[in-house]
């Protein structure tokens, strides 16, 4: 759906890492150098956490209460355009709601 608005993005399904841990996705989203956006809050707070205490360098999280993808969809479109010049490099985001 993100793509139909000109968004660069990647599933986990379609780059082939449906089922891998956390720490794995999270290394291939950097690796890749795209955030990841993940509903698992408290594993991938868990793991910013644990890479900065290693020195590690992440693209992003960007967090997200669970939503249909409709919704999901909505307000990263809406992220993205208002915020595309953010680095988001070493950064926890939480996405924000869209109002009504």
């Amino acid at each position: 759906m993100l793509h139909a608005h000109g968004i660069d993005c990647l599933t986990t399904r379609d780059a082939g890492n449906l089922g891998l841990p956390d720490d794995e996705q999270l290394s291939f989203s950097t690796h890749e150098g795209r955030a990841i956006v993940s509903f698992n809050h408290r594993d991938f707070l868990q793991l910013a956490t644990q890479w900065q205490a290693r020195g590690l360098s992440h693209a992003g999280i960007i967090l997200s209460k669970e939503l249909a993808l409709p919704g999901l969809t909505r307000r990263l479109h809406r992220f993205i355009t208002e915020y595309r010049e953010i680095n988001l490099t070493n950064q926890v985001i939480w996405l924000p709601s869209i109002p009504r």
